[in-house]
């Protein structure tokens, strides 16, 4: 590859199109249900049937003969493909997956390959086979010779996928490696270096930014090219990781393009500033001798504390401010919760994945706040360097398409902010999972001793189980209750998940008790023995209903996968923190009366609210980009 054509690739990218506000955004949303109409599924469908029709010719070939037609096929596809092309490579690719990991894909999963090639969200249940349709669209994106990039939702999940696929990936002539967050500048240049990366969203946008920072002025390519000549863009050229961004298939978008997009990506260096350390102290201090309902409210629905009228000592705004943050450490940010503690460091635990987040910290001083009130070392304050929403990053891909179990309920946005159609694929297997009614109880207590009953009922029948809980103090909490009942358990949490993948391979094993936060609602495939089957297979329990619907129905998705049988029961309690927070107070004594209801209106708000949020990101990101001028040609 040219030098000319490396540093075209490196700064490449698609141009924005503005979200649609008004009557545009009516007519915009309309056109995204026309795209994603039935229709277009049949079609699909119908094109998926022809790649098995076309597939017959390649089942003769020795493996020899198959090599040479992909590598045939891979010199006609440097570059682009052509229209049509595609079923003939998606054939060949059926082959190879056939041959290296030991199965047919169904006619299902070929035309969720179809969807994500055509740039579609496709909506496949847990359990139908998302890692190989992926890795298929993968393969026919890596023989074009440009950058594919896998997202997946965690650092688990990308080393997992990635060396799953790795076989097939081999057989086909298509380089993979994945970039975990773990890893150094050379490992990370290394995994980019390669045809098909597995890795986060984090990581993707944060080794972006770093690019771009390493690039300064000549981030685009016109700039660079002016610039080629000179030796000091040269030696800075050297310290960028990524080959460029091109096409990315986002395993689990909604939770990388919905749940995770609340925030902007935020790329810093620490700066010692001794005046904010002295304040933070002061306020910490300030804010130990006030008294809740007195000098101060807690707003828990908004998250946020309401300072009263303060004394004119105490007149400093930026006093205030952190006096506010301290408050807000001491009362809605808790211990094995919303973080843990290693190595006298606080790190932040991802509420939607239950998993640890290392290099995120919290702004304004609310981080350094959490540090004092863990009486830990505080750290230093934090400068942005460069910062983007992961709406306006994926946005910049050439090709972009996804997948999940739960893509439905987020069509709408998809299709509003990154111009991705939702289309469903029919499973491979009617689904056979019982879902009983949701049980409210009026406080948590009577919820945890009904929970300990059904653990009891279902372990005697000697059917696995599997226990979803919000945070990790809940996990463990209720990891000893079930101890005390004479029960053995597993627990899967932020702070025990040196296991995770030892714990998962045996969850589904008859008499099997397995409690877990979100870090097994996504991506965990938890398989049953025939024996188990027979028994009625895996009960997966849920004991707190959380703010999206959404990651409800991927805890759901663990039992009865591909057929098999396996049912689940929700659990809520009048206490629990999604109902404080967002069902209406005048009707909360009525909320037992209709509990899935009850339940579906306080997920609605929060939602409505998280949506707000993440619009709220976007306009900023706009904004920044537009008077900073960090656009356009400058990406």
């Amino acid at each position: 590859m040219t030098n000319f054509t490396k540093n075209y690739r490196q700064t490449a990218v698609r141009s924005i199109e503005k979200i649609p506000t008004g009557a545009d955004a009516w007519v915009c949303k309309w056109v995204g249900k026309i795209k994603s109409r039935s229709s277009v599924r049949r079609r699909i469908l119908k094109a998926a049937q022809q790649i098995y029709t076309l597939n017959e010719a390649y089942q003769k070939h020795t493996d020899q003969d198959l090599r040479a037609q992909i590598l045939q096929s891979k010199n006609n596809l440097r570059g682009r493909i052509a229209p049509g092309q595609e079923l003939a490579y998606f054939a060949i690719i059926q082959e190879a997956v056939t041959r290296t990991l030991g199965f047919k894909p169904y006619v299902e999963q070929m035309a969720g390959a179809l969807a994500l090639y055509s740039g579609y969200i496709a909506e496949m249940s847990t359990g139908e086979g998302k890692t190989v349709t992926a890795a298929m669209c993968a393969v026919l994106r890596g023989w074009t010779g440009y950058p594919c990039h896998v997202i997946t939702a965690n650092d688990y999940l990308a080393a997992r996928d990635a060396g799953i696929m790795a076989p097939l990936f081999e057989f086909c002539g298509v380089s993979v490696g994945a970039v975990t967050g773990e890893m150094n500048p050379e490992q990370r240049k290394e995994g980019y270096g390669k045809d098909v990366t597995y890795s986060t969203a984090k990581e993707v946008l944060a080794d972006y930014l770093r690019d771009r920072i390493a690039l300064g002025k000549a981030n685009g390519f016109s700039k660079r090219l002016i610039k080629s000549l000179q030796s000091e863009q040269k030696s800075r050229d050297s310290e960028i990781v990524q080959r460029g961004i091109f096409t990315a298939i986002v395993d689990e978008a909604d939770n990388v393009l919905i749940d995770e997009a609340v925030t902007p990506l935020i790329i810093s260096r620490e700066k010692e500033n001794q005046i904010f350390y002295d304040m933070c102290l002061e306020a910490f201090e300030l804010a130990k001798n006030l008294q809740k309902d007195v000098d101060y409210e807690v707003d828990y629905k908004f998250r946020r504390i309401n300072l009263y009228a303060m004394e004119s000592e105490n007149s400093n705004p930026f006093l205030q401010d952190l006096m506010r943050q301290a408050l807000t450490a001491r009362e809605l940010f808790h211990l094995d919760t919303h973080y843990v503690i290693e190595d006298e460091k606080v790190v932040i635990v991802d509420e939607s994945t239950g998993r640890k987040m290392p290099m995120r910290f919290w702004s304004d001083g609310l981080h350094q706040m959490v540090e004092l009130k863990e009486a830990l070392e505080v750290s230093h304050l934090k400068e942005t360097e460069a910062r983007m929403s992961f709406q306006r990053f994926f946005r910049l891909y050439q090709n972009f398409s996804g997948m999940t179990g739960t893509a439905n309920e987020a069509a709408a946005e998809f299709w509003t902010i990154y111009r991705t159609p939702v289309i469903a694929i029919p499973n491979h297997k009617p689904c056979r999972r019982k879902v009983s009614r949701l049980r409210m109880y009026s406080t948590k207590q009577r919820k945890l001793n009904a929970i300990l009953q059904e653990i009891q009922r279902v372990h005697a029948l000697g059917r696995p189980i599997l226990v979803g809980t919000k945070t990790i103090e809940e996990s463990e909490l209720l990891g000893a209750k079930i101890a005390e009942l004479g029960l053995e358990c597993h627990i899967i949490n932020a702070v025990r998940d040196e296991a995770e993948a030892s714990i998962v391979k045996n969850a589904g094993q008859a008499g099997t008790i397995t409690v877990a936060t979100n870090m097994a609602g996504r991506g965990t495939d938890i398989k049953i023995s025939p024996e188990v089957a027979s028994m009625g297979g895996l009960h997966v329990i849920a004991t707190e209903s959380n703010n999206s619907a959404r990651i409800d129905r991927q805890l759901y998705g663990r039992a009865a996968r591909q057929g098999e049988p396996g049912s689940a029961q929700h659990f809520a309690s009048l206490e629990d923190e999604l109902l404080k927070r967002y069902f209406p107070k005048c009707l909360r004594a009525f909320a037992w009366l209709n509990a899935k209801l009850s339940v579906k209106l306080a997920q609605y708000l929060a939602e409505r609210k998280a949506y707000a949020s993440r619009l709220a990101v976007q306009k900023t990101d706009v904004w920044l980009a537009e008077s900073l001028g960090f656009s356009g040609d400058e990406l």
